[in-house]
């Protein structure tokens, strides 16, 4: 209780004690020297400067002190993977560890985790192939405030042109318009410069002239149309990032950069290709040619023998040497690549052209991205006509694709085979596979079977599979007539049961699925009897014609919290998850009930126009609900006993005649009263804590709007009161409603 008391009720700095007493041992002594460490008295520590965070860092060894404080340079709402944030630790020199003998990506990667199990990165919550991060308010200003004389970030508002002229720094990083580039080259010494969205608009050529010792030139989403001949001069460059510049070359003389190890033209739309120099670059380690406009690469790519992670490889067939050339051929060479995005993959002539890329013999690949061109167009549904010829010879491509059982991250997109390659058809083989997503299965009728059997697999998603019809039980272990461990079989009354001579558990380790765009698929087989799915966490299903959720799924998946079920066009209920906290419901036009399910907490329901029933949710708190078509408030509603109730739907009394008290706050629109009474939207929130039935509701105005300004109505029903003006958000209002935010999150 001592050291929580040190932590001023933050808790962001319970959780960074907590990561920091993670590593000591588990003694009243090991926690005492905490409770009782000097930093907690220490004088002279700017106020500012929050000491749990202080304690941390200064338990971090050397190396992961200057990555820590690098990472404030990034602009606060900026995410970047961590695949980038490694890739430029690299280059600035912080990875390193003579005594070991892993790749620098390999080293880069553990410092990350590192960081982020202390609780001084936080990985964002998002979409589930990408791994960004961003740092706490209070972590942040502690980070700048410890690397202030070698680094800054000059963000929006900061006026700094007199401090630049003065200071003599190493790293730089700038989003804002205010800062005059003729300042920059008084930084002689700068090793990093990184320019972000919002900086004025860059002229490199002579700026570029005093930044000789640069390693670090990172020009993101800025307003660079052609990248100059002075690059070529920054001898000690080791990482350029251009992503989302409109330059559309790139100089020859880039291959005059020996150091040179990692260049990222991602988004960079008018590049169409790469300059034959590049195969100079004998140090290159990182290559991101991902949304370009390049379509092959400089054959004798596969010299730069040092390349580990490739993005946006294209493939390309020229027949006009003897035998034809593909640019697979160029990634045979390549043993040391840990990371690989191969598109389009329907230029690949031949399944024998595929095998050249060679890729299960690459031991160290850990994570695949193959892509052919989608054919399926924006309603999920396949276009145009697939010949014979083309289904035959996309199998056979990705037949000889074939990854290498140290896989861990395999996702395969765009694929319009109507049946699976041979490695696809069981895949327990792959048994270090993580994360699998199948994006754009055009005409497969199946998922690959005996996936459960994969002991470490945690995500799986299938996004857009409009052929899928069902998903059975050869989807959780091998189909009746595989030898494997974990059959499903059935007895006389045709019940399925489970045997098993291993495990004896499907997906052991899944923790997030997501089942999306399949327009198909009607049915979901997984009885009460086939255990599966035992941590699974979050399940999203969207887009498909499914008539119920299986009973096994709410059996076994015993630590389910988070369901999202949209534009599912059957199903009828949500019934009998113990573990459910959280459910979003969007556009199922035939769900009626969800009840059942104890401990649910909140519910977000839009556009459900008969559900009817909410019952058997006892843990009920909160509940948002939209449906701009509805006549009135569902019955539901009244009776549910919420904390908080948010309804987004039209101005129009009678759908809230029956509330006690309201506050309605809606942004003026450029419309008559009259049209705007009709028309506009308000985000209502109800709290129905009192005794009365108080009501709140709070607009959440559009974002289009710039102004401030909205209308205020306060209405009591019982006695009659009605007020109104027009007025402007309070700095006070805004932080209530920021801080309403984050307790949701």
């Amino acid at each position: 209780m001592e050291i929580v008391k040190r932590c001023d009720c933050l808790p962001l700095a319970v959780k960074v004690l907590g990561g920091l007493l993670r590593r000591k041992s588990r003694t009243r002594d090991a926690w005492t020297d905490v409770s009782s460490h000097g930093t907690w008295s220490t004088i002279g520590i700017h106020e500012d400067i929050n000491k749990a965070v202080y304690l941390s860092y200064e338990d971090l060894p050397s190396h992961l002190k200057q990555c820590f404080v690098y990472c404030s340079l990034i602009p606060q709402d900026y995410l970047i993977s961590s695949r980038v944030i490694v890739q430029i630790w690299i280059a600035a020199g912080h990875v390193h560890n003579k005594m070991s003998c892993k790749a620098p990506e390999t080293l880069g990667e553990e410092y990350y985790k590192e960081l982020v199990s202390r609780n001084l990165l936080e990985p964002e919550k998002g979409y589930y192939r990408i791994s960004a991060w961003n740092m706490h308010d209070v972590v942040r200003s502690f980070a700048q405030y410890i690397i202030k004389d070698e680094g800054i970030l000059i963000s929006d508002g900061q006026d700094v042109n007199r401090t630049l002229s003065t200071a003599k720094l190493r790293h730089l990083s700038i989003s804002n318009k205010a800062v005059r580039h003729d300042t920059l080259q008084t930084q002689a010494l700068l090793r990093t410069l990184m320019l972000f969205e919002g900086s004025t608009t860059v002229e490199l050529k002579d700026m570029l002239n005093n930044l000789s010792c640069l390693r670090v030139l990172h020009l993101i989403d800025v307003d660079l149309v052609e990248l100059p001949d002075s690059i070529c001069h920054l001898k000690h460059l080791r990482s350029l990032y251009l992503s989302g510049t409109s330059i559309s070359t790139i100089p020859q003389g880039i291959g005059d950069l020996k150091f040179l190890q990692s260049i990222d033209l991602d988004g960079c739309a008018n590049i169409h290709q790469l300059p034959n120099s590049i195969l100079k670059l004998r140090k290159l380690r990182s290559l991101t040619l991902s949304d370009t406009a390049i379509t092959s690469v400089p054959r004798g790519l596969g010299k730069l023998e040092d390349l580990v992670d490739i993005r946006g490889f294209p493939t390309h067939y020229s027949n006009e040497s003897t035998g034809g050339w593909c640019s697979l051929e160029e990634l045979r060479p390549l043993s040391k690549l840990q990371s690989l995005e191969i598109i389009c993959l329907e230029k690949a002539p031949s399944g024998s052209m595929a095998a050249k890329a060679n890729l299960s013999s690459k031991h160290h690949l850990t994570r695949l991205h193959l892509v052919f061109t989608s054919r399926l167009g924006d309603n999920g549904e396949v276009e145009g006509n697939i010949s014979e010829e083309e289904h035959r010879r996309t199998e056979e491509v990705l037949d000889n694709l074939c990854p290498p059982t140290c896989m861990e991250r395999l996702e395969i997109k765009g694929y319009f085979a109507r049946g699976l390659p041979q490695w696809m058809r069981t895949m327990s083989a792959f048994g270090s596979l993580r994360r699998l997503a199948l994006d754009d299965y055009a005409c497969c009728t199946h998922l690959p079977n005996g996936l459960g059997q994969l002991p470490f697999l945690d995500h799986f998603w299938v996004n857009r599979a409009p052929s899928v019809q069902c998903v059975g039980h050869d989807f959780l272990f091998p189909s009746l007539g595989g030898q494997a461990d974990g059959k499903v079989t059935r007895d006389n009354n045709r019940q399925p049961h489970h045997t098993s001579r291993g495990a004896g558990v499907a997906f052991p380790k899944l923790r997030k699925v997501g089942f999306e765009g399949m327009l198909g698929w009607t049915q979901w087989e997984w009885e009460q009897h086939v255990p599966a799915m035992p941590a699974l966490e979050e399940l999203s299903i969207g887009d498909c014609k499914l008539q119920r959720l299986p009973s096994g799924l709410a059996h076994h998946a015993c630590r389910l919290r988070e369901l999202w079920l949209t534009n599912i066009q059957l199903l009828v209920s949500v019934d009998n998850f113990p573990s459910l906290v959280k459910l979003w419901s969007y556009d199922n036009p035939r769900l009626e009930r969800i009840s059942n399910n104890p401990s649910l907490q909140f519910i977000d329901i839009t556009r459900c126009p008969t559900l009817k029933e909410l019952d058997g949710l006892p843990s009920l708190r909160s509940l948002e609900w939209q449906d701009e078509d509805a006549k009135s408030l569902p019955e539901y509603l009244r009776e549910a006993k919420l904390k908080k109730l948010r309804v987004d739907c039209s101005r129009k009394w009678g759908k809230i005649q029956h509330v006690q008290q309201v506050k309605a706050y809606v942004k003026e629109e450029e419309e008559s009263d009259e049209s705007s009474q009709e028309d506009d939207e308000a985000n209502e929130e109800e709290d129905n804590q009192s005794e009365e039935g108080e009501v709140d509701k709070d607009a959440d105005q559009s974002e289009e709007d710039e102004e401030d300004e909205y209308w205020y109505i306060y209405y009591t029903k019982e006695p009659y009161s009605f007020d109104a003006y027009l007025g402007e958000s309070t700095e006070e209002e805004e932080k209530e409603e920021e801080q309403e935010e984050e307790e949701e999150r």
